[in-house]
């Protein structure tokens, strides 16, 4: 059943701002039939996050995507029919499942995310729903809970989605995507001390394909 809360039931606390330490490029991941990767770029992007995406720091961004290009942290493969696909991400080096994205493009419905039992990225099933209006544009929110804690992503700026955290009853900001490249990459930034970046992609990659897709 739907999540019981409302994003305005967590108040924006603006007194804390996003700080990344992690920062990926998840290459062809936009409504994509058959394979995209996701590039690990922590480290290797110079130009520094100030709050938003930069030209600049986009651009930087997808020059070292490029570079690494054949060293892909995670892979995707798709399958699915006109009413839900399946996407399974797995370890680009071991093969390994990381987990699967079971997504639905319909109003009513969930999306649901589910790891490997032995998996250190989540102990249960992320279940994702639509909250805080009736799908309206100025109404695009997805909820879901790990480890007891809520989570939304904003999808109210259009091509810019935010992650927030709900910590003592407020939200905080722990991740933010932006579209590139013919809005079939994007950059996506987090807060690793504050969110999973497996969880952070995996429920980013359902936004990116569901029923609220950032160019919807």
């Amino acid at each position: 059943m739907p999540h019981p809360f409302d994003p305005q039931d967590f108040p924006l606390n603006e007194d804390v701002v996003l700080n990344p330490t992690q920062v990926f490029y998840l290459k062809g991941c936009v409504h994509f039939k058959t394979t995209a990767k996701i590039l690990d770029l922590s480290g290797r992007v110079r130009q520094p996050f100030s709050g938003d995406f930069s030209h600049a720091f986009l651009d930087d961004a997808e020059q070292a995507a490029r570079k690494m290009e054949d060293s892909p942290t995670y892979e995707i493969k798709s399958s699915g029919n006109m009413m839900r696909t399946l996407k399974t991400i797995t370890d680009a080096r071991s093969g390994d499942k990381v987990c699967d994205l079971n997504m639905t493009f319909v109003s009513f419905g969930s999306s649901v995310v589910r790891f490997p039992p032995d998996s250190q990225h989540s102990r249960h099933e992320v279940e994702l729903w639509p909250v805080g209006g009736s799908g309206r544009d100025d109404a695009k929110h997805e909820a879901f809970v790990r480890h007891s804690i809520p989570y939304f992503w904003d999808m109210t700026r259009g091509h810019v989605g935010i992650l927030y955290k709900c910590l003592n009853q407020q939200r905080v900001e722990v991740g933010r995507v932006a579209g590139y490249g013919f809005d079939k990459d994007v950059v996506l930034v987090i807060n690793g001390n504050e969110v999973d970046d497996v969880v952070a992609v995996s429920t980013c990659i359902v936004l990116l394909n569901g029923r609220d897709a950032m160019d919807a």
